[in-house]
């Protein structure tokens, strides 16, 4: 599929179910780019100059776009980097991410947004949008810059990701000044790394933040998107809070929908804050995903270098890598499963976070850019963490095999992927 792709203008994807959630498109149809945007999507498409795709059997749908992803670098390269990040992202079919701010030093001011701004441009490959902290190096006493760093162009929420907002004098005045300037907030609703993750307060804990970020935003008419909910207790909070018309919207992840903490057993590879909880709450946020409580999944990539994951389990540090693997878990463990639908799983890896974040991508509309992923619904593939664009091997799915996976990923209109290699 690949070979003379290399310098086209023009790409014919042919024959394709092509399903776009914001259109309510779920049609064979073919696909005309040209130079870099999406020219025509119709039955019948003639083309003769362009690159030939035949994608007969397989579907296309919008880019994924994940709004929680750690793509570090910066003091912390040796875990990831822009580069092997959105690399892996392009290999999981995902064409737009949104960047945690607990890098090495945090995104806290103009300055570090700037320095970041430049790394993107030199070294992605997808789309790359930022959060930014809540508070000053993510300490919880004082508010950053926030109103001078909602009018960045890379910035689309603020978050303390890897750290709540202890103070409810903090959270408050944030909630406050978000709703003034319009800026979203993502809260992380966990006790920071500080504290185990283990025993009474590991349970108890998401809730008591959520309850509190709710009242909150109810107080102020603040945009609130709760990050990772993994519990049935912050679920039921969230669907009465919707149901008073609070402005919330949230996300789980794939390993807290999937597996419960029985997963443990594998070791480190399954330490994640939150930690993975118990059958009843893996239950509960499927539930969650059927009746629209939950808008989002987001991959909560969190990639660290394999001699950090080696330490054992109390020193290893938490996180688990996700660009690669969201897209072929979520088919295979939540759509061929009766879970969820296609059409709902594109809703919510792409359309919905779009629409939450007001980003311009996550549809195939003519005359934009064509952000798009071909995927084979049929391909089985077995979880090779060695084979991984990421510098990341921490996966709990090492070994499992999956249904469905990435052919093709065009950020801009240009390939990225080709044939499930990358290009770049």
């Amino acid at each position: 599929m690949a070979r003379g792709a290399e310098g086209a203008e023009s790409f014919l994807i042919k024959g394709a179910r092509v399903i776009d959630p914001s259109q309510g498109i779920d049609a064979l149809l073919d696909i005309l780019i040209e130079q870099g945007v999406l020219r025509r999507m119709a039955r019948g498409i003639g083309a003769p100059r362009a690159f030939f795709i035949d994608a007969t059997d397989k579907v296309v749908f919008p880019g994924l776009v994940d709004m929680h992803v750690h793509l570090r670098d910066l003091g912390e390269a040796h875990k990831e980097t822009v580069a092997t990040g959105t690399r892996a992202a392009a290999k999981g079919g995902v064409t737009a991410v949104v960047n945690e701010p607990n890098t090495l030093p945090p995104l806290d001011s103009l300055e570090a947004v700037g320095r970041w701004e430049r790394l993107l441009r030199r070294d992605a490959v997808v789309r790359v949008w930022t959060k930014v902290c809540i508070t000053r190096a993510r300490k919880g006493k004082a508010l950053a810059p926030l109103e001078e760093l909602s009018r960045h162009p890379l910035v689309v929420a603020a978050t303390d990701d890897g750290n709540p907002v202890p103070s409810d004098d903090v959270m408050a005045e944030a909630a406050e000044l978000s709703a003034r300037i319009g800026l979203l907030l993502t809260p992380h609703c966990e006790d920071g790394p500080g504290l185990p993750p283990r025993g009474p307060r590991a349970f108890w804990n998401e809730p008591h933040y959520v309850e509190r970020e709710l009242r909150l935003a109810e107080r102020f008419g603040t945009r609130i998107h709760i990050c990772h909910v993994s519990m049935a207790d912050s679920i039921e909070l969230i669907r009465r809070a919707k149901g008073r018309g609070v402005r919330v919207t949230c996300e789980a992840t794939p390993h807290h929908l999937v597996l419960d903490q029985g997963m443990e057993a594998i070791g480190p590879d399954a330490k994640v804050n939150p930690p993975l909880r118990t059958r009843r709450d893996v239950e509960a946020l499927q539930q969650a995903l059927k009746e629209g409580v939950v808008d989002v999944i987001a991959s909560d990539h969190a990639p660290h270098s394999p001699e950090e994951k080696a330490r054992g389990w109390r020193e290893a540090p938490f996180g688990v890598i996700g660009l690669e693997t969201s897209l072929g878990v979520i088919y295979t463990e939540l759509v061929l499963k009766g879970v969820i639908n296609l059409e709902e799983m594109v809703r919510l890896m792409s359309f919905n976070p779009a629409r939450i974040l007001g980003l311009p991508v996550g549809a195939l509309k003519v005359g934009r850019e064509a952000d798009l992923v071909i995927f084979d619904p049929e391909a089985l593939w077995r979880v090779d963490p060695t084979t991984f664009a990421s510098k990341g091997r921490n996966t709990p799915f090492k070994g499992w095999e999956l249904k469905g996976r990435v052919l093709a990923t065009f950020v801009r209109g240009k390939p990225v992927v080709l044939g499930g290699e990358l290009l770049l």
